[in-house]
C-alpha cells in the first residue's frame, strides 16, 4: 500500500521469541512457511503488526505478564 511516495510495510513478528528476523521459509508449494531467523521456529502465521508503535506495545503487555 502505499500513500503519496510512503511504502506502508507491515512486518512478521516469531510466535516464539517475539523477534523480528522472519523471513519466508522453503517449502511454498505445501503453502506459506516462516522461520524465525534468532530461534529457528518455523510457523505457519507469525505475528503481524503494521507499525512499531503497536509491536512496542505488545511486547510490553507480554513482558509484564512474564
Amino acid at each position: 500500500q502505499t500513500l503519496g511516495w510512503f511504502v506502508l510495510m507491515s512486518f512478521r513478528v516469531c510466535i516464539s521469541c517475539n523477534g523480528i528476523r522472519v523471513y519466508p521459509y522453503a517449502g511454498f508449494m505445501t503453502g506459506q512457511r516462516y522461520q524465525c531467523q534468532d530461534c529457528d521456529e518455523i510457523m505457519v502465521i507469525p505475528l503481524e503488526f503494521e507499525n512499531e508503535s503497536d509491536y512496542r506495545e505488545y511486547l510490553s503487555i507480554v513482558s509484564e505478564e512474564q
